[in-house]
């Protein structure tokens, strides 16, 4: 291991850095498994758990140094950025003039904002570790001799022997032991597109970060944590990945904000221009004045608290999908995305239906001469102990394990010493083992029944062992009729085949496995559904399951084939379009139904899925969702990551989502119309009346302005009923809109308040003067009160989607906020002399006037959205879905049909003495029926469903309530025995089940 494993020169460099450190490693675990070798005979025995403790204490946990970023870094980037240095040129003006109190407010602005910005990304980075520690990856490790069991990998140490199978990503640097020869994804290693073989030209050393594509073998550690060739570049990439990402709508809305920016500086140098040299003030002594209006208009058009709104909004929503919804967003972008998700494509298996798979003991199919007990013998040799958590294998055990006793199965398992062995490959859909048992080399194969029957149906592909089995032509119609049988009555196949010292290949039989769908899974649709997401199945299972299933869950049966879409025709395109799924796919057919739908029909698509095959349409959605359970491939290639089974956490993640989208639409729309309002009023009065406001004014009006709107991300939100739409052209129309109203009402109110004779005050405002004597202080006082208050308020029409008096209300924190605010500044213009010491009677007039204008605003505001289609119905919010009571009724347990943990492998007397009185019945109808399914109407058929080895779970179980009808005719409530209980054509017993009730 160790000329072997130190011969990189990356490993050489770091021995000679280290001198005696990682070689002292290296040879410490090569001396412990030769120890191990010579004293247990055999390297797959594993460590025992005091070796264990002393690699703990010298070597530590298989994890990488935690990349820690200066604080000090993470603070002074709060202060680059398009608006901190437009406030950084405020504060370098505002010093050149000594106008110290604006100069002192600037520079607390700019603090306060980055200080705020530094907490909030100190909380994300402290959230995202609490969340992150929750979903630490496994693998199964052999130790102490016994089968491997699932442990995290950072308790890893050099020396143990671990399981190496599909989908999962390398935890250490290893080295091949026995197995398959695996198929390697390396493109994160070495960036080679195409996968590797180990053992093979590259050796049998497979690197950490690597990923298993297909194959299954076992593999001793032999360098963990920063150990591993990786260790030092993971470390480099993990700081990459430090840095916030923004979304799309994030980037487009902070794009707008410097667009504004950039208008209002040319504002600015026109100001200077026109009214600085123009009209000579600079040669006149009021340069300064000119300066402090233009430092006014700078100040007023940077929203300074935008982005720290945006980040604080989506980092909640984020912490609260997660904590409440089940669902951990890993990149930011995905909560937009998922919000405007119009597509979703679902795995079916462990995604729609439960993955808790068992197989019907009596409804396995013998061919030929062979035994159910030989079928059940074969198929546990092509099988893995130690893969008792993997639905099929596991499923498979158990069934091998209810057949013959745990105990006699493990003894017969022990007389076949396996030679050699070919993993589940999904391009290829069977898995191989060949085994020396006594004389004889025995090969058995489990896979999909065509593929097993003939591995070159439905297409065929590159792997090693190839075969067709014999008496193929008259085998294949039968066992075709008996899977289809299977399928229609919601079952999943198996099929199993062997052969003797290289002969034949001979077909066994196949065995029917159930996977109900989960008992939320059709509410769930229909709520995706309700919520304007079409819902598309996509699965490798048998086309007639696909369409049971989806009947069950009432998605839509239009399903096709993927072959049909393999063409790349226009035909193919639009049935992608136009299905409700596809059965009998590739793991490429599932990255062509997404990007079809993302870049031919521009489409926002999510997909859900758990195996490494779900691994490319992930990675090619918009939103990858990683359903619970999901692979470390299909974890690394999604942007959300559930962790509840099912989909019912994808509607509560677009639920939150959509609000989330609402809050940062609702604040940029206001914050939009309130910079569009103040630099139009500030500009129009400098041309118009050479009015400058004071710049006191405007920095108190955009410091306060900020502060206030920060509880918005705690608002209380509606979600959309339809998705929303990333572009923000609407939302720049509206916030122009909105902005260009509200400047129209404060110009109206400045100009008419000198000619009302209500005002207790004179205020005096005069067209066409170059006179600065026509702008008093309780003038400008009167105009920054009114603009102040009408910006504040227009947050709740902003937020509204439809008129505010009848939309969702608003957080008690932000109308807290926004008066408190309101109230603040009436008392300060009402108090004081630097303010205008303005009459109470004034200050009334002021409030009265800007909420009627807020009103016709809002009037205004749901005409527009009513003219761009903006949808004014929202969502309720998610409801649980109950669970059907574990707790079987006095007809379940009478038919045997008790939920799962209740496992009843006894017949029910009554049912047990009426299926012996018809068995004559059942083998005459076995001549009807060639599938040597018992007939759903015969009381055999019914007899055999309460024996198999794992009955109906609680997600699927029939209910009493539902069982037989008014007629006395059964009625079936699960995917299996809805074929099993209605399609029989034999004897009409239904009846006779009745009175026997």
């Amino acid at each position: 291991i160790n000329a072997e494993y130190m011969g990189s020169s990356r490993r050489r460099r770091a021995m000679e850095e280290h001198p005696g450190a990682e070689a002292e490693a290296a040879a410490a675990a090569a001396a412990l498994l030769e120890r191990q070798a010579n004293e247990r005979g055999d390297e797959r025995g594993g460590l025992t758990s005091e070796e264990v403790e002393a690699l703990y204490s010298k070597w530590g946990f298989n994890e990488l140094p935690v990349v820690e970023v200066s604080l000090f870094w993470v603070y002074l980037q709060q202060y680059m950025g398009t608006m901190p240095y437009v406030l950084e040129l405020c504060i370098i003006i505002s010093g050149a003039v000594q106008d110290w109190p604006d100069f002192g407010i600037i520079i607390a602005m700019l603090v306060t904002n980055a200080t705020l910005g530094f907490m909030e990304e100190l909380k994300a980075a402290n959230a995202l570790a609490e969340l992150t520690s929750h979903m630490e990856k496994t693998i199964g490790v052999v130790r102490d001799g016994k089968p491997a069991e699932p442990i995290l990998t950072r308790l890893l140490v050099p020396g143990d022997v671990v399981l190496l199978e599909g989908g999962k990503e390398v935890p250490a640097d290893i080295k091949w032991l026995e197995g398959d020869v695996l198929s390697v994804d390396t493109a994160a290693i070495t960036g080679e597109p195409i996968p590797r073989k180990y053992p093979g030209e590259h050796g049998n050393i497979i690197l950490c970060g690597t990923t298993i594509r297909s194959g299954e073998a076992y593999g001793v550690v032999v360098a963990t944590g920063k150990n591993t060739e990786i260790g030092g570049a993971q470390a480099e990439i993990l700081a990459d990945k430090s840095h916030t990402k923004k979304s799309v709508f994030e980037e487009r809305v902070l794009f707008i904000a410097k667009v504004l920016i950039s208008i209002s500086l040319v504002d600015v140098v026109a100001i200077l221009l026109i009214q600085g040299f123009a009209g000579n003030l600079f040669y006149n002594g009021n340069g300064i004045n000119v300066l402090l209006t233009c430092l006014s208009i700078m100040i007023a058009a940077v929203p300074i608290a935008l982005p720290l709104v945006l980040q604080v909004t989506m980092a909640l929503g984020a912490h609260k999908m997660a904590t409440e919804f089940n669902c951990v967003v890993t990149s930011v972008p995905a909560l937009q995305d998922i919000a405007s998700m119009v597509v979703l494509c679902s795995d079916k298996t462990g995604t729609l239906t439960t993955a808790h798979i068992t197989i019907n003991a009596e409804q396995v199919w013998a061919c030929g001469d062979f035994t159910k007990d030989q079928i059940a013998l074969y198929a546990g040799l092509a099988s893995n102990r130690d893969k008792k958590e993997d639905a099929i294998d596991g499923s498979l055990i158990r069934y091998v394990d209810a057949t013959f006793g745990e105990a006699n199965a493990l003894a017969q398992a022990s007389e076949y010493t396996k030679v050699r062995g070919v993993g589940f490959n999904p391009a290829y859909k069977r898995v191989l083992m060949e085994f020396q048992h006594g004389d004889s080399r025995i090969t058995v194969a489990k896979g999909l029944p065509n593929k097993i029957l003939c591995t070159s149906s439905g297409g065929e592909d590159d792997a090693e062992d190839q075969w067709t089995c014999e008496n193929y032509e008259r085998l294949k119609s039968e066992v075709a009729k008996v899977d289809s049988d299977f399928s229609k009555a919601g079952y999943k196949t198996l099929g199993v085949a062997m052969r003797v010292d290289g002969g034949p290949w001979k077909f066994c039989g196949i065995l029917p496995m159930l996977d109900p769908p989960r008992f939320d899974t059709k509410q769930t649709i229909a709520n995706i559904r309700n919520a304007g997401v079409e819902v598309k199945m996509i699965t490798g299972d048998h086309l007639n399951i696909a369409k049971e299933t989806a009947r069950i869950i009432e998605l839509g049966v239009n399903i096709h084939p993927g072959e049909e879409i393999r063409s790349g025709t226009q035909t193919g395109f639009e049935l992608i379009r136009e299905s409700n799924g596809f059965a009998q796919v590739l793991p490429r057919d599932k990255r062509e139904v997404v990007l079809t739908l993302k870049d031919r029909y521009k489409l926002v698509v999510g997909m859900t899925g758990d195996g490494v095959n779900d691994a490319p349409a992930l990675s090619a959605a918009q939103c990858g969702v990683a359903v619970d359970g999901a692979t470390d491939a299909a974890k690394n290639a999604a942007a959300i990551i559930l962790t509840s089974p099912g989909l019912s956490a994808i509607y509560s993640a677009i639920v939150e989502s959509r609000r989330i989208f609402r809050k940062l639409k609702s604040y940029a729309t206001y914050r939009f119309a309130a910079t569009i309002q103040i630099v139009i009023v500030l500009t129009l009065l400098i041309y118009v009346s050479n009015c400058s406001i004071d710049t006191l004014f405007i920095v108190l009006l955009a410091l306060l302005n900020d502060i206030t709107m920060l509880p918005i991300a705690y608002d209380i939100q509606v979600a959309s009923k339809t998705p929303e739409n990333p572009d923000v052209n609407k939302l720049l129309i509206m916030s122009v809109s909105l902005g260009c109203l509200e400047a129209g009402f404060t110009l109206i109110f400045a100009y008419c308040a000198q000619y009302t004779k209500i005002f207790s005050m004179q205020y005096t405002l005069i067209l066409r003067t170059l006179s600065p004597a026509t702008c008093t202080t309780s003038t400008q006082a009167l105009i920054w009160l009114q603009m102040f208050i009408a910006a504040e308020i227009l947050i709740f029409s902003a937020r509204a989607q439809s008129y505010m008096w009848t939309s969702v209300r608003p957080s008690v924190a932000l109308i807290v906020s926004v008066f408190l605010g309101c109230f603040l500044f009436s008392i300060i213009a009402g108090q004081t002399d630097r303010f205008g010491r303005l009459s109470a009677t004034d200050i009334l007039l002021i409030w009265g006037y800007d909420l009627v204008c807020l009103v016709v605003i809002d009037w205004i505001k749901v005409q527009m959205m009513r003219y761009f289609g903006e949808s004014t119905e929202y969502l309720a919010d998610p409801e649980p879905i109950a669970q059907p009571p574990a707790t079987p009724t006095a007809t379940d347990i009478e038919l045997g049909l008790v939920p799962s943990g209740r496992l009843s492998t006894a017949v029910p007397p009554k049912l047990a003495q009426l299926g012996r009185e018809l068995s004559s019945i059942h083998r005459s109808n076995s001549i009807i029926g060639m599938s040597r399914v018992p007939h759903s109407n015969t009381i055999l058929g019914l007899s055999a469903i309460s024996q198999a080895v794992a009955p109906y779970s609680a997600e699927s179980g029939l209910r009493s309530s539902q069982l037989i009808n008014t007629a006395g005719h059964l009625h079936p409530n699960t995917p299996s025995s809805l074929a099993l209980l209605t399609r029989g054509k034999g004897f009409q017993s239904q009846r006779r089940l009745s009175s026997a009730r």
